[in-house]
């Protein structure tokens, strides 16, 4: 019986090479601690719900809560925090009830530009880049249409912009997103500058990198391989990071506040 454990919470998909891309990033880890997967919707029985219920029947009363998602501009991520009683304010849709347990969550950051995920991105890049200096980058995220979620994608999409283009000295370098819709336009400018090198940030090859994307992208040439953050084994490994991280930030807080039996 173990009483902490790690609950990986992704988007889900109708197609089961997407599912069985998140497990095979956690399964090299399952021997060193409990890691559970759910996923929001697309997969029976495995939702966030289905999954606390199981651990908690496995005496977990401790979980860390890893959202597998690019980015906090995605108002699935405040969905999340919102079944888990992390963000009270949350906008739940009304078929989604709150998660109802003992268990206390732990949270932890979507990718966002960590070490790791951003290692990802460069490995990605050095795979189609051929002449940085002749080619021009144009990073496209999925994006938001609401206040505040679009700001969060667009703060996220500028970072890795700027760092990649300071790494690699692209001849010209952007981004994009789908909602707004900025990708024609954008990719049209920068292919002026420049061979036009297209790089998706989405957890998982899928409808948005295999159609969405390139129906966009039709009349501009580009380099473009369709490649995710998924499958590579550096998601695992930022999934215990992430885990591994908030439990010990746990266990600094309960010491400071509990360790010598009084409240400091």
């Amino acid at each position: 019986m173990t009483h902490a454990a790690v609950l990986v919470i992704a988007h889900g998909s109708p197609d089961p090479d997407w599912m069985e891309r998140v497990e095979e990033a956690v399964r090299p880890y399952r021997r060193q601690m409990l890691i559970r997967v759910a996923y929001l919707g697309g997969v029976d029985g495995r939702g966030i719900a289905d999954e606390v219920e199981r651990l908690e029947r496995a005496g977990v009363e401790t979980i860390a809560a890893v959202p597998l998602f690019v980015t906090a501009g995605s108002t699935h991520v405040s969905e999340i925090r919102g079944m888990l009683g992390l963000e009270p304010d949350a906008v739940l849709p009304k078929e989604v009830r709150p998660v109802s347990t003992r268990a206390r969550f732990l949270w932890c950051p979507p990718l966002e530009d960590h070490p790791l995920a951003e290692q990802i991105v460069c490995e990605r890049l050095r795979a189609l880049s051929v002449d940085a200096r002749r080619e021009a980058l144009l990073l496209v995220g999925h994006g938001s249409d609401l206040p505040g979620y679009r700001e969060r994608w667009e703060r996220l999409l500028h970072r890795l912009t700027f760092r990649l283009q300071n790494r690699f000295y692209f001849t010209a370098a952007g981004y994009a997103t789908l909602r707004p819709d900025t990708v024609a336009t954008r990719a049209r400018q920068l292919a002026a500058c420049g061979e036009l090198i297209v790089l998706p940030l989405f957890v998982s090859q899928g409808y948005f990198t295999r159609r969405a994307l390139p129906e966009r992208l039709a009349g501009v040439p580009y380099r473009y391989d369709g490649s995710a953050y998924l499958p590579h084994p550096l998601i695992g490994e930022w999934i215990v990071q992430s885990a591994e991280a908030a439990f010990l930030l746990d266990y600094q807080t309960q010491r400071s506040v509990y360790g010598d039996g009084r409240a400091t």
